[in-house]
């Protein structure tokens, strides 16, 4: 059958189902997944699968190819990728294998892999999948596992909570599969629990799960004001991703969390800190301040991940808020595990959210803004934008264009999961953040004037 090009990402693989990903497609990735445990000599792997809609079916088609591969399979069902990373950590091979479609919309399904301990880009399977190969006549075999509870009571003896005082929390897993562990696992931590859209609903009928995207967060926020909570927090669809709002309903952005969680790290321990091109330029001149070496990478959990295995750091994170803390923890990306990390910070600290952010330098920046592309021109964009752009600055070209000016900076990157390019931008203060982002935008205008340049 004819499998499209396009979802085989840099990241992982993503597409929209059943048009690009479906059963019979996940039997061709599964193929070249066996060629690669063959590669890597893996002999068993461990499957999970988030809350869409499509996902036990496909989950299912993944378990029996696999099988029928010869590969062994742990299915821990439903759960979050964190999840399944764990589980994949505890296994002997070290590999799993998750049926997930992020932050993507409902429609859309997806696959996210680690074999040997390390990540797999969905275009190696792409070229892995055209190879022949003949396979063993014996089936793996298949269990069901559950590791939730091992999950949790790791997690409990990693975290020190202090203070005598409960922590009052607000999560709002957005119906994503967050919903299967995070309120258990901060009741067990002794935090008094606030849920907002816990059930697990593939359609996500309250809000998409994505919380970096300011709008997706209002309830939330309005929730930690009304019930005067200590924090709140909200997780992406497969929980891999943390959003913070304070006590006071203030949106705290992922940088800023790095910030916070270097500061505390670098004061016991000394080492590098990855960070992505999106971040602020305050992070690395804090650890550069506590003792630490900054390092920066292209965006996307396979350039952090590959980084953490080149410079094993004390922590890596990215603006979506993928946080991966790998000083006490197994440095993969966790959306719930990086929000009781916030909470020990509290506890240790005795202090506010609102407090703790206020002791770091005011950032006058933008969320992440995107237009609307298409997959086909979006890297095109950038390569003519880097190429014919006059702006002056120093200019960083690891991931997209990100120029460096007295007074701030910019960035434009392709996104690798979506049909979109993505800016971001930063200045001295609101009238130089004003300036920066009209002329880049300006700029934009100039060099690709067919761009909608409708600012998400």
């Amino acid at each position: 059958m004819q499998i499209r090009k396009s979802i085989f990402r840099e990241y992982d693989i993503r597409g929209i189902y059943p048009e690009e990903i479906n059963e019979k497609v996940i039997d061709q990735i599964a193929k070249a997944i066996s060629i690669k445990c063959e590669q890597e000599n893996v002999s068993e792997v461990c499957l999970g699968r988030d809350g869409r809609v499509s996902g036990e079916s496909l989950l299912s088609s993944l378990s029996s190819s696999l099988s029928s591969y010869g590969i062994n399979v742990e299915n821990i069902g439903l759960s979050t990728t964190p999840l399944l990373y764990f589980a994949a950590k505890k296994n002997k091979n070290k590999s799993g294998v998750m049926i997930t479609g992020s932050h993507n919309p409902k429609n859309y399904n997806g696959v996210k892999l680690v074999i040997n301990d390390k990540p797999v880009s969905g275009t190696e399977i792409y070229e892995l999948i055209h190879q022949n190969k003949d396979f063993s006549d014996i089936p793996g075999k298949v269990n069901c596992i559950d590791v939730k509870n091992k999950y949790i009571s790791e997690v409990s003896k990693n975290i020190n909570l202090e203070s005598k005082r409960k922590i009052k929390v607000v999560i709002d897993c957005g119906n994503g599969a967050a919903g299967c562990i995070a309120p258990k696992l901060y009741n067990d931590l002794g935090c008094e629990v606030v849920e907002l859209f816990s059930e697990v609903d593939g359609n996500f009928p309250n809000h998409h799960p994505d919380p970096g995207k300011i709008e997706n967060l209002k309830e939330l926020i309005s929730t930690v004001k009304s019930t005067k909570a200590d924090l709140g927090l909200a997780f992406d669809g497969d929980g891999d991703r943390v959003g913070l709002v304070t006590e006071k309903g203030e949106v705290v952005f992922p940088d800023k969390i790095l910030m916070m969680m270097s500061k505390e790290i670098l004061k016991k321990h000394k080492g590098s800190i990855i960070f992505d091109v999106k971040c602020t330029n305050s992070l690395p001149e804090i650890i550069k301040k506590y003792g630490g070496t900054p390092i920066m990478s292209p965006t996307g959990h396979f350039h952090i991940k590959n980084g953490i295995k080149k410079h094993n750091p004390l922590l890596a994170g990215e603006m979506s808020g993928h946080i991966f803390f790998n000083d006490k923890w197994y440095g993969f990306d966790d959306g719930h595990y990086s929000g009781a990390r916030i909470i020990e910070l509290m506890s240790i600290s005795k202090k506010s959210i609102s407090s703790i952010d206020d002791e770091l330098p005011k950032l006058y920046s933008t969320p992440e803004l995107s237009i609307n592309v298409n997959d086909e021109n979006k890297f095109k964009i950038i390569d003519d934008f880097s190429s014919n752009c006059s702006l002056k600055g120093e200019k960083i070209t690891i991931d997209g264009l990100r120029i460096n000016f007295q007074n701030g900076w910019a960035l434009i990157r392709a996104s690798n999961t979506t049909p979109k390019v993505v800016m971001r931008f930063e200045g001295d203060s609101i009238e130089a953040l004003n300036n920066i982002k009209n002329d880049f935008i300006n700029e934009l205008s100039r060099i690709c004037p067919d761009i909608d340049i409708n600012l998400d």
